[in-house]
């Protein structure tokens, strides 16, 4: 080990200065070749919300000893503010239009970019994963180079509806994984990366005894990824890591929370989504309770890392190492900051938007661009760009230079889709192609209504989707024609529309309206057509619906012959060959599926399905012993799984068939809380049983088979007394419920009267 004591020091922050003292001095620092990384992505965080940011709604104790015990970057902008193309850019140190990542679940990090782990493991690096969102299961390609990659369990029929997009857990989720693991492995160098999904709406953290959480909605999210951030530094100290490796936290995008007219991010590039924490700790590495200002980007992280442990740089990355801005032998006033964003041109049909700022300034390209002040106006309130016409002119060109230089052709090929000739035939009869019904404008290939305009009609998108949700499905529709009739490329609001019509259901106008996706996917403008497929997914479940197997059957088989890694997809297309009797090639396809995740739900709905179909009765328990321990799954299967259980003398398991079931379902159902109750009875878990049947009791007041076995479990305790109550209480219910009074007699105790 060597001693690091460096030499010039950043002014010291006013808070924490003397435990920032304390810290400054000279302690042992770990030799590159002994430094491990520890990761930690916050998804959905301001960095005005954290104390050490000058955050004040809520207290966060353990991020601000982070950074106390380490520097923070003042001014870090997110590259775009969505999960998926920011962690790219985090893993790469590329900028989106380079690294082809532009959009969550449309897009996939290709193959041939190299990733941080696959740089660090190739160095000797253990590495391992851990992640709080679908949006970064493995089939995104950000899983490559890990030794292990933990990611979200999905089950896709949670609540009743398609969840894929929505599949996400918990800190305390994503922990509980962690310490599993830190606990098993020996104490080696290491690149571990934890990523955390609560402050993403809808904000509802996680209440549990023994933690107090502060503030609402928002806030209180940020307070609950606090504690549990505590808990991993908790873990890591107990297991030696902590001060043995440089630790970097850093929020993926920030969130609007209204201003200027955005509830949650991705449409704007205003500094709520963009301006994120970055915190480095390392121990006599790292300076103790320094900061640096001056723009600092997340395709930073990995060049910085790579700088911290002497080895070669990333060969394509584009961020730069910040350890000269840390050790303050850069001033960082020269550098800048770019970022995108993708989703209002391929979502609403409307422009995409790009961003440059200078540690003053701030450009944002758009229809009608802007320019800002970010010394005098750092809420971004007064455009400057009439009056600073000069300025933003310069930026401007600043910005499209670096947006030719990022560009990478291969990658946007590679998203590209085309529609074959039998589709476009279909269209053009149809009338949705040969006009300008889906042209983007005046030639260009860029949409011309800018997003900043385009709020408004998410006002009423929101309004369209809230008549839906709450079964107006008829309201919706009239909600939703005066949105595409001014705006057809609204991707967002033809969904809605085909939702709305399968509610009703009108299946036919599904079936055209998905039809008219799949053309706005694919008309005037080369960067959507990376939609194609979400579109395309749309109209093969609305074949479905109608009976049309061959149709959907194709659908599923033009996105599989375009991405073959589609999980899902795979997935509906062996459901679709089960249901058509055809075996051994859905066998084939979920063979490969759940050779890549043993735990993938709805790969594992699909076996279950597949094993009755071919009548083996030893396959459909070992999947349900499957779907059990996974607890992922579709109702059906799982409710039929559970009760295989039962009869296999397995309550344990069946009771997490049970109770998986009741967690997917919109409103409690007392008789399947009375299966639970009876199943985790049988397994031994009587004050689980106690909870069901209780709730089960609530419920259905007039039933007294919950009140019975209430007395049961009072018996099993040895409660005599409570027993003979709760037998009591179900013969008032129903006098002629004959087991409650058999179980009084056996007791010794009289039986209540009749009720006349």
């Amino acid at each position: 080990m060597t001693l690091r004591c460096p030499t010039r020091r950043r002014a010291f922050r006013a808070a924490g200065l003397a435990a920032a003292g304390a810290l400054l001095s000279c302690r042992p620092a770990p030799r590159p070749d002994e430094l491990s990384i520890v990761l930690v992505t916050l998804d959905t965080t301001r960095a005005d919300r954290i104390g050490a940011f000058g955050g004040t709604a809520v207290p966060t104790p353990n991020l601000d000893r982070l950074a106390r015990e380490g520097t923070i970057a003042r001014d870090a902008s997110s590259q775009v503010p969505l999960t998926l193309p920011s962690h790219a850019t985090i893993m790469t140190g590329r900028y989106p239009a380079s690294h082809g990542v532009r959009h969550n679940g449309i897009y996939r990090l290709r193959a041939d970019e190299e990733t941080l782990a696959e740089h660090l493991k190739a160095a000797g690096f253990e590495t391992a994963a851990f992640v709080g969102s679908y949006v970064l299961n493995r089939g995104f390609g950000i899983e490559q180079g890990f030794d292990r990659y933990d990611d979200v369990p999905v089950d896709r029929f949670a609540g009743g509806r398609d969840q894929v997009f929505e599949a996400q857990r918990t800190a305390d989720e994503v922990n509980a994984q962690v310490f599993r693991y830190l606990d098993a492995r020996p104490a080696h160098r290491l690149f571990l990366w934890v990523h955390y999904y609560d402050p993403h709406e809808p904000y509802q953290p996680p209440e549990r005894p023994g933690r107090t959480l502060a503030g609402a909605g928002y806030d209180r999210e940020i307070s609950y990824v606090d504690a549990c951030v505590g808990d991993l530094v908790g873990k890591l100290r107990e297991r030696g890591i902590l001060d043995r490796a440089l630790v970097i936290v850093a929020g993926d995008h920030g969130e609007s929370l209204g201003e200027h007219g955005e509830k949650t991010h991705g449409l704007l590039l205003y500094q709520g989504a963009l301006h994120v924490p970055l915190i480095l700790r390392a121990p006599g590495l790292v300076p103790a309770g320094g900061s640096f200002g001056g723009p600092a980007e997340l395709a930073d992280i990995a060049p910085t890392v790579v700088d911290y442990l002497g080895l070669p740089p990333l060969p394509r990355a584009q961020g730069t190492s910040l350890r000269p801005r840390v050790e303050g032998r850069d001033d960082g006033k020269a550098a800048v900051a770019h970022a995108e964003t993708m989703m209002p041109r391929l979502e609403f049909g409307w422009s995409d938007l790009a961003m440059l700022r200078s540690t003053r300034f701030k450009f944002i390209r758009a229809p009608r661009s802007e320019l800002y002040d970010l010394a005098s106006d750092p809420t971004e309130g007064h455009d400057l760009a009439a009056q600073e016409v000069e300025r933003a002119s310069e930026m401007s060109g600043q910005l499209a230079a670096w947006a030719s230089a990022s560009e990478d052709a291969a990658a946007g090929a590679a998203s590209t889709r085309k529609l074959d000739p039998d589709e476009e035939a279909r269209l053009r009869s149809l009338g949705y192609l040969g006009g300008d019904a889906f042209k983007s404008g005046a030639g260009s290939a860029a949409p011309a209504i800018d997003p900043k305009d385009g709020i408004a009609e998410i006002r009423a998108l929101d309004e369209a989707r809230g008549k839906l949700d709450s079964g107006d499905a008829a309201g919706a529709l009239a909600a939703l024609e005066p949105i595409l009739r001014a705006n057809p490329r609204n991707h967002q609001a033809r969904v809605t529309k085909i939702l709305a019509l399968i509610r009703l259901p009108d299946l036919a106008r599904a079936e055209d309206e998905a039809m008219a996706a799949l053309a706005a996917a694919q008309a005037g403008d080369p960067a959507a057509t990376v939609v194609v497929d979400k579109a395309r997914g749309l109209l093969a479940s609305v074949y479905r619906l109608e009976g049309k197997t061959r149709e959907a059957e194709a659908e599923y088989r033009r996105m599989l012959a375009v991405d073959r890694d589609n999980e899902p997809v795979a997935v509906d297309l062996a459901r679709l060959l089960v249901e058509t009797q055809r075996l051994p090639e859905a066998a084939a396809i979920l063979g490969g599926v759940l050779a890549k995740d043993a735990r993938n739900g709805m790969a594992l709905a699909a076996r279950f399905q597949l094993a009755s179909a071919r009548g083996d009765d030893a396959l459909r328990l070992e999947v349900a012993r499957q779907l059990a321990d996974a607890r992922a799954g579709d109702p059906p299967s799982l409710l039929e799984a559970g009760r295989l259980l039962m009869d296999a003398h397995e309550p344990a398991r069946a009771a997490s068939c049970f109770s998986v079931v009741i967690e997917m379902s919109e409103r409690p159902d007392p008789e399947l809380l009375g299966k639970l109750g009876f199943a985790r009875m049988a397994a031994g878990d009587l004050d689980g049983a106690a909870e069901a049947f209780r709730a089960s009791s609530a419920l259905r007041p007039g039933d007294p088979r919950a009140v019975y076995f209430l007395g049961v479990l009072a018996q099993k305790r040895g409660d005599l007394a409570g027993a003979r109550r709760e037998f009591e209480r179900a013969l008032t219910i129903d006098p002629g419920f004959a087991k409650a009074g058999e179980a009084l007699d056996r007791l010794g105790g009289q039986p209540a009267p009749a009720r006349p």
